[in-house]
């Protein structure tokens, strides 16, 4: 744990993270370093110092700094703990320990999404991600959304030919009939994943090819639609839909209509 500690106490300082960032730009020699902290030429080559001996910096025989192997590691690492410390309210009162060790490892791609805090606002997201649509539709919560009027009324099933994957639990009650007559001729488009255990729906989720949002379990374990996380950025989107498709594998039962 020492060694740890000493590891952590030379990352926790703003002109060491930024010349790391700096340095994983590009190569940079001391002068250009100390340019970018505003220090003294002796402040920086302090913190360069540091930053060797913990192995995270290289300098050539050019006297150019850049990263080792392990720095680079290491700095991909950084965005998951600077999401969850900007965030650290949020979660507080909300539990992702229970989501597959791959998407907590990766939560820092959700550091470009914009946090949401009222419930309209995320009933709002799911709308637009409807609305928006053009290829398709892929949503998943802990109970049936909206009586299943979002799909019926929503205006793609007669307009274009975007496709639906839903997740839901087992127990949900649908009229499964109904809803294959109101669909008619469009048939083929939607296909629900019923989920044998309510408990295995770590996340709620809505997203379409270029918008994702996403909400998590509060502490007693429940979906908490009051405040989640959305936009536009092509790494959040893939975090969402990798985890979607995690859990559409997982999921048992089939309805396709």
């Amino acid at each position: 744990m020492e060694e740890l500690a000493e590891f952590l106490f030379i990352l926790a300082n703003r002109d060491r993270l930024t010349l790391l960032s700096e340095i994983r730009n590009e190569r940079l020699r001391l002068s250009q370093l100390t340019a970018k902290i505003s220090a003294t030429p002796q402040e920086t080559s302090k913190h360069l110092m540091r930053l060797r001996d913990a192995k995270l910096i290289e300098k050539d025989s050019d006297s150019f700094f850049g990263l080792t192997l392990f720095g680079e590691t290491i700095l991909k690492l950084v965005p998951s703990i600077h999401f969850m410390t900007q965030n650290r309210e949020y979660f507080l009162s909300h539990d992702i320990t229970s989501l597959p060790a791959e998407f907590i490892e990766r939560i820092g791609e959700l550091q470009q999404s914009r946090y949401v805090d009222k419930v309209g606002a995320v009933l709002a997201h799911t709308q637009r991600v409807v609305k928006d649509a053009e290829e398709y539709i892929w949503l998943m919560a802990d109970h049936l959304l909206g009586n299943q009027n979002y799909v019926i009324n929503s205006g793609k099933l007669e307009s274009s030919s975007v496709t639906w994957k839903i997740i839901v639990p087992h127990g949900s009650r649908d009229d499964w009939a109904n809803l294959r007559k109101s669909v008619g001729a469009n048939k083929g488009r939607i296909e629900y994943r019923l989920m044998e255990d309510p408990k295995d729906i770590k996340l709620g989720t809505a997203l379409n090819e270029r918008l994702a949002g996403v909400v998590f379990p509060d502490s007693t374990g429940r979906l908490d639609f009051n405040g989640g996380f959305n936009g536009t950025d092509p790494v959040f989107c893939k975090w969402c839909r990798d985890l979607f498709l995690f859990h559409w594998n997982k999921a048992g039962r089939s309805v396709q209509l």
